[in-house]
């Protein structure tokens, strides 16, 4: 029952979303650039590997068996950022927090410019576990790394929010 659930969460957070009156858009779009040139779906990945096992999830392929050889990876090639980071990502869908935590460590521990993301998740998961002081600081972090104006006025709130439910 558990590994049903698991199957689920991972292929409900690899679901395509679009707002509503977006998908015939989107599909017009979609067959355009199918005739320049074709799209891989799902999460990609710059290292082959990786890339190719993830490939193996977005063709259908069983999500345990597919995760489960990620994993195999990431503990075969610890320096393997990628694989680390993916499965950070597994963790976090399925709620393993420690889990997705320790792998965003080890990828921040690796490359610590690469993957802004790992803080943005790292520091979400510190705040969950109510680590608030951690959180913060990670979250501080994670702005200086990203260009986007979005996505550090997002942080910038969340650190706002965290801080509030701190002095309270």
């Amino acid at each position: 029952m558990i590994a049903a659930a698991v199957v689920v969460l991972v292929l409900l957070a690899l679901a395509p979303r679009t707002p509503g009156g977006q998908a015939e858009k989107n599909a017009a779009q979609a067959q355009q650039s199918e005739q320049a040139e074709p799209q891989r779906e799902g999460p990609v990945s710059s290292d082959p590997k990786v890339s190719a096992i993830l490939g193996e999830l977005a063709s259908g392929g069983p999500p345990m068996q597919v995760i489960v050889k990620l994993r195999d990876l990431a503990d075969a090639e610890p320096e393997n950022v990628e694989a680390q980071y993916h499965m950070g990502l597994f963790s976090w869908q399925t709620n393993q927090y420690d889990k997705a935590m320790e792998r965003f460590r080890k990828v921040i521990e690796l490359d610590p410019k690469g993957h802004p993301d790992a803080y943005a998740y790292l520091g979400q998961a510190y705040a969950t576990l109510d680590s608030t002081d951690k959180a913060i600081a990670v979250l501080e972090t994670y702005k200086t790394l990203v260009a986007d104006t979005a996505l550090v006025n997002g942080a910038e709130r969340y650190i706002q929010d965290l801080r509030n439910k701190q002095q309270h």
